[in-house]
């Protein structure tokens, strides 16, 4: 069976205004917060024809969240939407002029080092080229599972998209990517919820004029008690006696939940690896309990410094008392094999990396403790929102095997409110174990800390239904309308 790319379309939903304040972190603790963030998610419908005349439609999407692709200082967030949308496009161009393929990995090996070198050419960082290439390798992946009648995950199961883990890493010559997938896919998550560095904790932070009166919980303590959420992601600045004192309140209201588990991020708010270790030190003296609920930390460096291979004899003894593990400085491919014989113990699996770098980043992990190395994937990307975007994730993190993923968009914005009507009809007939209708809208349905959702195995990348593109804007003329030259 070979395909052919027929057309590739790009457009634009925009979510609406962000329903809490939020903070990436950072030192200053809440002097970045962002409030009423709009969170554009761009979309790529894709047309897909096989030799033998079927076609469909693939799909992908993701958040345009060049705050976290690109932190660049000096770089608007007008110039950074731009270039980004501009690598998309160039990303686009790639797969058309390689339009006919015989297996979606092929596609793959022969456009990624296109893109990124694209990326370069025009000074963008590996992440955010990384990004790019994504939204294609999903859409083509999604297009290919479609006109197979397939999910996903029977298709990686059964190599129908051709993944050879030795082509990439002669570590993993031989290796049966298929004997790493579990049986089943998983289909229930636990959600770890995110707490940004300006998240109100107890209703003592949160005054009655301040608060939203949108049916939905507002503040931590009551995540807790009205979602049952025992898994948590802290933000940390970078900024130790600040940081330890937000620690030590966080504490006092998730100790209550059952078995907590936490995992902290820096978002690279360390510049030094000495102020990382004092505060690691501090931490662990002067709040132990809660440093054993601690799972691991989360790229507490900048992105350049981490792959910085002069830095591994601290990282290694850093990382023996908490595991360390990547995630911005997981731009290219290679970079968590880089990062682990530095000492990094694990790196982030997020979509908008690239499926199959996550999937080849899982036979890594299985042969470094093949080795007795440490070595581990984990579930992160805080806001990704519905359909396409939350659904794809899902189903990656099903194939991956993760019982915990952060997973919490659903608190900064108001539930499936971005979708057009027919949409909403469609999530009700087709994702009532994903989502429950709350006072005329949806929301994820979170019941004991956990999501279901297992109606995201159908034929394709768990997108069950066709988006409404009509209701959507063309990506080039929703960016110079949001985001004109200055």
């Amino acid at each position: 069976m070979s395909y052919r790319i027929e057309s590739i379309e790009l457009y634009v939903r925009e979510t609406k205004p962000g329903r809490m304040a939020f903070s990436l972190g950072k030192k200053g603790g809440t002097g970045d917060v962002q409030k009423g963030l709009l969170n554009p998610l761009g979309h790529v419908r894709l047309i897909l024809k096989d030799s033998e005349g079927n076609e469909t439609y693939g799909c992908s999407a993701d958040r345009l969240s060049v705050r976290w692709l690109d932190k660049r200082p000096g770089r608007s967030q007008d110039l950074k939407r731009r270039e980004l949308v501009d690598l998309i496009h160039a990303a686009k161009d790639i797969l058309l002029a390689q339009a006919e393929f015989e297996t979606p990995f092929e596609l793959w090996r022969k456009t990624y080092g296109e893109i990124l070198r694209a990326g370069r050419a025009t000074n963008q960082e590996d992440l955010t080229t990384a990004f790019a290439a994504s939204l294609m390798e999903r859409a083509v992946i999604d297009g290919v599972a479609r006109l197979s009648r397939r999910p996903v995950f029977e298709m990686v199961k059964e190599n129908r998209l051709g993944i050879v883990p030795g082509d990439i890493y002669r570590e993993l010559q031989g290796t049966d990517l298929s004997g790493l997938l579990p049986n089943q896919p998983r289909s229930q998550f636990f959600i770890r919820h995110t707490i940004g560095a300006s998240d109100p904790l107890t209703a003592e932070d949160l005054p009655e004029d301040r608060r939203m009166h949108d049916g939905l919980p507002e503040t931590l303590a009551e995540y807790v008690r009205e979602d049952g959420v025992r898994y948590f992601k802290i933000k940390v600045t970078g900024d130790p006696e600040a940081d330890l004192k937000r620690l030590s309140r966080i504490w006092e209201v998730i100790v209550r939940a059952e078995e907590p588990v936490i995992t902290l991020d820096a978002n690279e708010a360390f510049t030094d690896l000495e102020t990382f270790a004092r505060f690691l030190d501090r931490f662990e003296n002067e709040l132990t309990g809660m440093f054993q609920h601690v799972a691991y930390i989360e790229q507490p460096l900048n992105r350049k410094l981490t792959l910085d291979r002069h830095t591994s004899p601290i990282i290694r003894r850093l990382s023996e008392r908490k595991p360390l593990l990547i995630d911005e400085a997981d731009g290219k491919l290679g970079a968590f094999y880089q990062a682990h014989a530095i000492g990094y113990a694990g790196t982030s699996h997020k979509n908008c990396k690239g499926v199959y770098k996550s999937l080849l980043n899982l036979a890594l992990v299985d042969h470094y403790q093949q080795q007795g190395q440490s070595a581990f994937l984990s579930g992160e990307d805080l806001q990704n929102l519905p359909v396409v975007p939350l659904h794809q994730d899902f189903v990656t993190l099903g194939m991956l095997n993760l019982s915990h993923c952060e997973r919490n968009g659903h608190h900064y914005n108001f539930g499936l409110s971005m979708l057009s009507e027919p949409e909403k009809q469609q999530i009700s007939r087709l994702h009532r174990d994903l989502y429950v209708e709350k006072n005329g809208e949806w929301f994820l349905k979170i019941r004991d800390g956990r999501v279901n959702c297992a109606s995201l195995q159908c034929p394709g990348f768990g997108v069950a239904f066709e988006p409404d593109w009509s209701s959507m804007t063309g990506m080039k003329s929703w960016v110079r309308q949001r985001h004109p030259v200055e």
